[in-house]
């Protein structure tokens, strides 16, 4: 059996194929047509999926997609009779709206019934397709990408996000192969947006701003009147769920300008752009982390009631709020908790082949999500191919480990490219860069030198899972960089680059056997340095994806004022620094 499944028409476009119920690739389309948060048909990523598997269109019996135009449709008439003052505005608006903006996808639902005969014609077969073609709820498809790859045999789950269809936000049981829903929040009510709508207030782009936000919050102070004025506009409801106050928001029928003037009047003018916040307008960053902490925490406390289940399955945007997901954690209320590591809507590309395999086919659960490392690998000989078309100088050894370790612990600054790219929108230690948690101007080095983005932001850090607890103020085993920790008070000083202002750091754990190359060099770092942890970010620049292929790295590894690349086993210096490698 052979399950193709795939998002588009948003934003974070994917594709995921299933084979005999197992994940066997799962890819972003931004990473493959370089096209950061690209919302098209992944046709790349379907190229890869099929290309991985040694298939053909010819050779899939289902394709899925995680949304059901059918339900978006159904609820038309009703928003335009509740919002029917407000139909002009975004009648006007959604003509120009880009795809990775769209309101609702109301332009694109067309396209998505169309989607079999566009397949077909991408990729045109000397057989004619079999497959069967089918649209999945969003939420459904979120929940499935959360519960299906666990071992769990049942759990709660908690899907949360801007809005699919009109959902945004599901309280769920999952049990065997079944997900029963217990309870819904509907548009216009949406903490996604909420909090998107925040980000745009404080200046920051569409899309991306959510996760800037959620570093600047902690230069906040939460415990205001800032706050509690803000938590005035957020309703809990007793079925695990909540509302706004819509008189202050707009988001619903406007991407211009998200909050009404009863909002701005209390709360301060939108910038224009982000940077030079005022004392205030931090605060209003900490209000809104607080009051996605305080839903949140509503939601995981009523799940548990309900369900009484000992674990926690977490998927939708949302679920990449890794600091309320480490709050989550250290209540205690699950002994295990499960967030997809593709939260976002890239992650309904697996979800939704998952959703039809084993609910609607009701195939057996076997596949357990125990790396995110689905994307594509390159041989040797790609490495290599790549290094001599930029004419940059390399060596070959097995020693590439101890090698980096010792530039690390001599303050260099490495890209780290091994194996399979990871899925999702963390670097997991295949496609990184690399540096030292010790060296105090870290942070501001790599913002400055690498990575060319806002200073305040922080950077994640890599441990090896046995000493967790050592460094930091949990031991739970977090694989996938999705739970904030606080550094312990007496390695504040001496982890200065990872710690946050609030002295807080995203952690990613690494075990015996999730990765072999990164648990090498965290061993190799603590002999020379006596940690075992290192900065860990994302291998790109600002304004691209994560790198993908050799030559991604390579381009970046030439842009950027890294030291060196290692690749595989080369390791790469930059042009006239030959010598550094004749050491190895």
């Amino acid at each position: 059996m052979n399950i193709l499944g795939f998002n588009c028409f948003g934003h974070d476009s994917a594709a995921t194929l299933v084979v005999d119920d197992e994940v066997v690739f799962a890819v972003e389309e931004e990473r493959l047509n370089r096209k950061k948060h690209y919302g098209g048909l992944p046709q790349r990523a379907i190229a890869a999926c099929l290309d991985h598997a040694g298939m053909s269109l010819s050779d899939i019996d289902h394709v899925t997609f995680f949304w059901k135009p059918s339900i978006s449709y159904a609820k038309i008439p009703v928003f335009l009779m509740k919002f029917w003052d407000k139909v002009p505005t975004l009648m006007r608006e959604q003509r120009s709206f880009s795809m990775e903006e769209n309101l609702g996808m109301l332009n694109y639902l067309g396209d998505m019934k169309k989607a079999p005969q566009t397949l077909e014609t991408l990729f045109p077969t000397s057989k004619k397709p079999k497959f069967g073609f089918h649209l999945l709820e969003h939420h459904y498809c979120h929940a499935a990408s959360a519960f299906f790859p666990t071992p769990y045999e049942e759990a709660a789950i908690l899907t949360i996000d801007g809005a699919g269809e009109w959902k945004t936000a599901m309280l769920a049981h999952g049990q065997d192969n079944t997900i029963t829903r217990l309870s819904a929040v509907e548009t216009p009510h949406s903490l996604g947006a909420f909090y998107q709508a925040i980000s745009r207030h404080l200046g920051f782009s569409l899309i991306e701003g959510p996760g800037k936000l959620m570093g600047l919050a902690s230069y906040g102070d939460p415990d205001t009147d800032v706050y509690r004025r803000m938590r005035e506009i957020v309703r809990l409801t007793d079925d695990g769920g909540f509302r706004f106050d819509m008189s202050y928001l707009s988001y619903h029928y406007t991407r211009k300008i998200p909050f009404t003037k009863k909002f701005t009047d209390i709360f301060g003018p939108s910038k224009a752009q982000a940077g030079d916040w005022s004392e205030h307008e931090l605060n209003v960053a900490a209000a809104a982390q607080h009051i996605v902490e305080d839903v949140i925490l509503h939601m995981v406390r009523t799940l548990k009631k309900r369900t009484k289940s000992k674990n926690l399955c977490m998927a939708g945007g949302v679920a990449l709020n890794s600091v309320t997901n480490g709050l989550i954690a250290k209540e205690g209320l699950f002994e295990n908790i499960f967030i997809q590591p593709a939260a976002g809507d890239s992650g309904t590309s697996l979800g939704a082949a998952m959703l039809y395999n084993h609910l609607v086919l009701k195939r057996p659960r076997k596949w357990v999500m125990d790396t995110a490392f689905l994307g594509p690998s390159y041989s040797s000989e790609e490495y290599e191919a790549a290094l001599r078309k930029h004419n940059l100088p390399y060596r070959r050894t097995k020693d590439y480990g101890k090698f980096a370790a010792k530039m690390l612990a001599a303050d260099k600054i490495v890209g780290w490219f091994q194996g399979r790219m990871e899925f999702g929108p963390r670097a997991l230690g295949n496609r990184s860069i690399m540096a030292s948690p010790l060296h105090p101007d870290m942070k501001a080095i790599l913002n400055a030198r690498v990575k060319f983005r806002e200073a305040f932001r922080p950077f994640a850090a890599v441990v090896l899972e046995e000493d967790c607890g050592k460094y930091f103020d949990s031991s739970y085993p977090n694989p996938y960089m999705l739970l904030v920790y606080s550094t312990r008070e007496e390695y504040r000083s001496k982890l200065p680059a990872i710690t946050h202002v609030d002295n807080t750091v995203r952690i990613q754990t690494v075990n015996r056997s999730e990765n072999p190359e990164m648990r090498a060099l965290l061993e190799a770092f603590r002999a020379e340095t006596g940690y075992s942890v290192l900065l860990n970010t994302s291998f790109n620049i600002k304004g691209e994806p994560i790198v993908a292929s050799p030559e991604d790295a390579v381009y970046s590894f030439a842009r950027a004022d890294m030291d060196y690349l290692v690749m595989g086993d080369f390791i790469v210096a930059k042009p006239g620094d030959e010598r550094s490698l004749e050491a190895v």
